[in-house]
């Protein structure tokens, strides 16, 4: 089972088109809870802060989210999940996943499982650890659209971030990728 397509299932029901891999989401259809919904909080800078209701982790975004979590049908391994989709289809999400037994150790299989497919050209992997975190990031192009991916696994959980873009919208989305990334934190870190 490639990582790409056990989430296939979840990214219809979210309406966000890329998640990754899999590992902590079993195939059946997830239920979804809702938190919030369309939350517009800007911070007088055009960017939204967004706590996540259950998960362990805050973010920025340049457009208003949604905060949510799903389950698998055992209701034992959640997603928490925010993410929204601007006018121009450009989608933002930060997702924590829980570390279970198919979480990969290595982080580069992700950006090579999404290379074994011949339509997606995966390029400036760069890859650091540090406080006791492993971080990968990359990119991923087609010929409609591509994403800036970020992923970074801790001791308890696998957090990924994703900005997806059409094509005609790398620009801009590349634009706002360095400050969504960065805006990443940990509840309880400063």
């Amino acid at each position: 089972m490639s990582y790409a397509s056990t989430f296939r299932p979840l990214a219809s029901l979210l309406s966000l088109a890329l998640i990754v891999f899999a590992g902590a989401i079993a195939r059946a259809e997830p239920r979804m809870e809702m938190h919030r919904s369309a939350v517009s909080a800007d911070d007088g800078s055009g960017w939204h802060a967004a706590v996540s209701t259950k998960g362990s982790f805050s973010i920025r975004l340049p457009i208003p989210f949604n905060d949510f979590t799903t389950y698998d049908d055992s209701g034992n391994q959640a997603v928490h999940a925010i993410g929204g989709k601007s006018s121009e289809g450009i989608k933002f999400a930060a997702f924590q996943l829980p570390i279970t037994a198919k979480t990969p150790d290595d982080l580069n299989t992700i950006p090579k499982s999404l290379s074994a497919s011949r339509a997606n050209k995966v390029s400036d992997v760069s890859r650091q650890t540090q406080d006791g975190a492993d971080t990968i990031s990359f990119s991923v192009a087609n010929s409609t659209s591509g994403s800036f991916v970020h992923c970074i696994r801790t001791k308890n959980a696998l957090y990924m971030l994703s900005i997806e873009f059409p094509n005609a919208y790398r620009e801009p989305a590349a634009a706002m990728k360095d400050a969504f990334f960065a805006s990443f934190k940990l509840k309880g870190s400063s």
